[in-house]
């Protein structure tokens, strides 16, 4: 297949059809506040459904909500021919951008559309998963950790939004029931593979002047909540050498896990503290409770956990010193993932076909990918997005970095679809015959 054509991808549709969703829930700064199974989430859910079934499509949901739409090939049902899968998310974060997952669903969805122009053997089936953004229950990727059997609807229950409704109850409202995935779930497991298209969030592509980025790990992020005690005083009234200051201590915290994060740099670590409450807290008391939430990713998990191991102990010495008490309890520890090499492979062969420079490269943020990845071969790639602004109104995406992931996202569907599995089967056995020789 020859470089794909700005013509062949029908480019007005594209942007008509994403302009539509991406209008859903954009307050009035245009900033996108598309919570999780919020009104607005459904009532995106629902337009794309309808787009799909204009165009012929099969639309579902499943048990955890997430949003199913299929186009059947010529060989559905052939066991030489699974199902390729492609996934990504519509949720936002509050006042985001509108590229961040929506960019992946449409590009998917409209590359499903572009295969009218060639002959279609494998079926392709578009998963559009609930929940990928925490901002609303405090807990990530929850429509792909339910499909991975990482997480259950008696889990979720103990999730809850600030109007105390759990991640469960909203999922039943709308008629969802977590714990019935069984079908879906033996569907990902026996598919040819997934793949996810994503703007990158970061500044590698951009600075490097590169159009396409392609994943080959994941990091995982180990999240802790730090409760910081210490005793509530008057600001004028307790003497400097009195104090069992909690926000001193939660500020030693804060430079600990900056100092641990410069530390492990080199060997891809990264840590946050993103968030600090002085509970009860005035300009005029000396703070007695504070709390953090602490975000600490890489991809090797023994470096990682090297690292939590330091700051427990950084914990232990602030505690001690400042006579404060310090009670971490982890939210979350996740494993870093390793993507699929062959999926990447047909990655690299369309860059290579349709002249998009490219680099591998490893994601700092979590996806649905992640999940996808327990269950079946899974591959993502990076468009960049400018300045690496993302999880802000800002976030920009020039026509020509989405125009050249849906022309990737397209020929690579092309080339999944059209496989000939005794083509493949003769290549897999030369593979092997030239490495035996190699060693011989």
């Amino acid at each position: 297949m020859r470089r794909v054509s700005l013509q062949q991808l029908n480019w007005e549709q594209y942007l008509a059809d994403f302009n539509a969703l991406a209008s859903i829930g954009q307050n009035e700064a245009g900033g996108m506040e598309r919570l999780a199974f919020s009104e607005a989430d459904q009532q995106a859910h629902k337009l794309l459904a309808q787009m799909a079934e204009n165009a012929g499509f099969e639309v579902k949901w499943d048990g955890a909500g997430n949003l199913w739409i299929t186009r059947r090939g010529t060989d559905d049902g052939n066991p030489d021919f699974p199902p390729l899968l492609l996934g990504s998310h519509m949720d936002t974060v509050p006042d985001g951008g509108k590229y961040d997952g929506l960019l992946g669903v449409m590009t998917a969805f409209h590359a499903m559309r572009l295969l009218d122009q060639v002959p279609q053997r494998r079926t392709v089936t578009l998963i559009v998963f609930r929940c990928e953004e925490s901002s609303r229950f405090n807990c990530a990727t929850i429509g792909s950790k339910l499909l991975a059997e990482q997480l259950t609807g008696q889990m979720l229950k103990s999730y809850v939004d600030k109007e105390g409704i759990s991640a469960y109850d909203a999922i039943r409202e709308l008629g969802g029931n977590p714990d019935n995935l069984y079908l879906e779930r033996k569907y990902i497991k026996d598919s040819f593979g997934f793949i996810e298209m994503h703007i990158e969030q970061g500044p590698v592509l951009g600075e490097r002047n590169t159009d396409i980025g392609i994943v080959n790990h994941i990091a995982a992020p180990h999240r802790f909540h730090i409760i910081v005690k210490g005793t509530a005083a008057h600001s004028g009234a307790c003497p400097m050498g009195s104090r069992n200051d909690a926000l001193t201590g939660a500020a030693e915290i804060i430079l600990a896990v900056e100092r641990l994060g410069r530390e492990y740099a080199d060997q891809r670590i990264v840590a946050t503290v993103g968030k600090c409450d002085v509970i009860n807290g005035a300009m005029n008391i000396v703070p007695g409770h504070v709390e953090l939430y602490v975000d600490i990713r890489g991809i090797d998990q023994e470096i990682v956990t090297e690292v939590v191991t330091k700051l427990h102990m950084e914990l232990a010495e602030i505690a001690s010193k400042r006579n404060l008490s310090i009670e971490p309890t982890i939210l979350s520890q996740e494993r870093p993932v390793k993507l699929d090499d062959d999926m990447a492979e047909f990655l690299v062969e369309q860059c290579l076909k349709n002249m998009l420079t490219f680099l591998h490269m490893v994601s700092g943020a979590g996806h649905d990918t992640m999940y996808m990845a327990k269950l079946t071969r899974a591959a993502m790639f990076f468009v960049p997005c400018e300045k690496g602004i993302s999880h802000n109104r800002a976030e920009a995406v020039t026509d020509e970095a989405v125009q050249n992931g849906l022309r990737l996202m397209y020929a690579t569907l092309v080339r999944i679809c059209t496989l000939d599995p005794e083509d493949e089967r003769e290549k897999a056995e030369m593979d092997r015959l030239l490495i035996e020789e190699a060693y011989q």
